[in-house]
C-alpha cells in the first residue's frame, strides 16, 4: 500500500513539474475561454440549474497556480467532453463539495463543529435544437449529501448552536442518500426566450432564482442563498416550471412542485396526496442578454397543508434584485415576508450583500442578513437573529478553489444565554 501511494505521488509530481510544450491541436481547440466548449449551452431556470452549473464549472479561470502539467494531462478528458457534445448533444458535469465549520459554542450535549459533503454527477442531452434558439432536451443529476468521518453535517450546526432561521451551512445535510434529484424534460420556445420544464426537479432552480441562490459562490448562510421566508420542499419533487419574457425586458412565470417530496428518496407515491408548492413570478431584466447580471424579481407562493406531516398550510412572498456594476462590483438584496406556515423558517426576513471581484478570479464576499422566526414552524417569543459573513475564494487552479469563511450570528432564538456564535469555515470545490 505504502509502494503504491508512492509510485501514485511521483506520479504527480511528474506531471505537475513537466515543462509546457508548444502549441498542439489539443491547445488550439481550447484556446478560448471554455474547457469544454460548453459557453453555447441555453440556460432556463437558476444558477444551480443543471446548464447553468455545467457552463459555470467549464470556464477557464485565472488561477493562483497554473499547473500547466496538470491542465495538459487532463486536456483529453475535457476534448472528450467537447466532441461528444458537438457529435451528439450531451454536455456532462462533475462537483464535490467539501465544508469543514466551528462554532464558538453550542447547546448542552452537542457538538460545536462540522463535516459535510455534496456530490454530483448531472448532465443533459440536448434531443432537438432549431436555429431560432427552440430546443428539447432531458436533465439529470446523480446527487449525495453526508456528513464525514464522525463529524455531524453543517446543516445540524444551526439547531446546535441555537440557530434557528440564519443557519451557517444548511445545504450540507446528512439526510441526503444517493439519488437522482433531477430528470425532467426542459423545453424551450419563442426562440429562446421561453421555456418549460417538467418531471423531477429541483425547486431551487426555479422558486425566486436569482444569481447568489447557488452553493457555488462565496456565501454559506441560509440567509443569502435561499430566503428563509420562502418555503421548501425535498429536492426531486415532480412538478412543473414555466417561464418566459413577454416583452424585451419583462418576463412572468409560473411553478408547481410536490409539497411531501423529501431530498434523497426517489418517492413518487407522495405526488397521490395531492398537496403542492405553487408560485407565480413576474421579473424585469434591462435586456434579455443582462437577466443573469441584472434583474429584480417577485415572487408570490402558497403551500398546501400537510395532512400526514402536520403541517400548516402558508403564503407569502419574496423581492430579489441584483444589478452587476462593472466587473468588479456585484450586490445584491433580498426580502420576504410570510404568515409563518408552510413550515418556513422565518416570517420575515432581509439581506444584502456584495461580492467584489479579486485578481486571479478569487472572490471577496461580504453580507448582513435579518430574520424573523416562524411562530408556527420554532414556536412563540423569539428574537429576531441577525447574521454577518465574510468569505475570500481562492481560485487555486482552473477547477479547484477554497473559501474561507466567517460568520457571526448575533441573539441565536434557541439559545438566549448567547449573545452572539461565532462560525468559521473552510470550503473546498472541485469540478470536471
Amino acid at each position: 500500500m505504502i509502494v503504491n501511494n508512492v509510485s501514485i505521488i511521483l506520479l504527480v509530481a511528474a506531471i505537475l513539474s513537466t515543462p509546457a510544450l508548444g502549441q498542439d491541436e489539443s491547445d488550439a481547440r481550447n484556446d478560448d475561454e471554455t474547457q469544454s466548449g460548453y459557453d453555447e449551452l441555453p440556460e432556463f431556470g437558476g444558477p444551480e440549474g443543471v446548464s447553468q452549473t455545467l457552463k459555470r464549472n467549464d470556464e477557464k479561470r485565472e488561477s493562483t497556480f497554473q499547473w500547466d502539467g496538470l491542465q495538459r494531462a487532463l486536456r483529453p478528458y475535457f476534448d472528450w467532453k467537447q466532441r461528444i457534445n458537438e457529435e451528439h448533444g450531451v454536455a456532462l458535469g462533475l462537483q464535490f463539495y467539501a465544508l469543514y465549520q466551528d462554532a464558538s459554542s453550542s447547546l448542552d450535549g452537542r457538538d460545536d463543529d462540522a463535516f459535510g459533503d455534496i456530490f454530483r454527477l448531472f448532465g443533459n442531452w440536448t434531443v432537438f435544437k432549431h436555429q431560432n434558439g427552440n430546443l428539447g432536451r432531458i436533465e439529470w443529476r446523480v446527487e449525495s449529501r453526508s456528513s464525514l468521518g464522525s463529524f455531524q453535517a453543517p446543516g445540524s450546526l444551526g439547531s446546535a448552536t441555537g440557530i434557528a432561521t440564519v443557519v451557517p451551512g444548511f445545504a450540507y445535510s446528512d439526510n441526503f442518500d444517493l439519488d437522482i434529484p433531477i430528470l425532467n424534460w426542459t423545453q424551450g420556445f419563442a426562440n429562446g426566450r421561453a421555456g418549460y420544464a417538467v418531471g423531477r426537479l429541483a425547486f431551487d432552480v426555479y422558486l425566486d432564482a436569482f444569481p447568489f441562490q447557488t452553493f457555488s459562490r462565496g456565501f454559506l448562510n441560509r440567509s443569502f442563498i435561499l430566503n428563509p421566508t420562502l418555503p421548501t420542499t425535498g429536492t426531486g419533487a415532480i412538478g412543473g416550471v414555466v417561464k418566459g419574457f413577454v416583452s424585451d425586458n419583462i418576463w412572468i412565470g409560473a411553478q408547481i412542485h410536490d409539497a411531501n417530496a423529501a431530498s434523497g428518496d426517489f418517492d413518487w407515491d407522495t405526488v397521490g396526496e395531492g398537496e403542492w408548492l405553487k408560485a407565480v413570478e413576474i421579473g424585469y431584466a434591462p435586456s434579455f442578454a443582462e437577466r443573469n447580471d441584472k434583474r429584480v424579481q417577485f415572487t408570490y407562493w402558497e403551500k398546501d397543508e400537510r395532512t400526514l406531516a402536520g403541517v400548516s398550510k402558508g403564503s407569502g412572498w419574496a423581492v430579489s434584485a441584483a444589478y452587476r456594476l462593472d466587473d468588479k462590483f456585484f450586490p445584491f438584496v433580498r426580502m420576504g415576508h410570510s404568515d409563518g406556515g408552510g413550515g418556513v423558517a422565518a416570517e420575515s426576513a432581509i439581506s444584502a450583500g456584495v461580492e467584489i471581484a479579486q485578481r486571479f478570479d478569487e472572490i471577496w464576499t461580504i453580507g448582513a442578513g435579518w430574520a424573523k422566526p416562524s411562530r408556527e414552524t420554532f414556536g412563540p417569543d423569539l428574537g429576531s437573529e441577525t447574521v454577518l459573513e465574510t468569505s475570500y475564494k481562492f481560485q487555486l487552479s482552473q477547477n479547484f478553489s477554497i473559501t474561507p469563511d466567517v460568520q457571526v450570528v448575533f441573539n441565536p432564538a434557541n439559545d438566549p444565554s448567547e449573545s452572539s456564535v461565532w462560525i468559521v469555515g473552510l470550503r473546498a470545490i472541485f469540478t470536471m
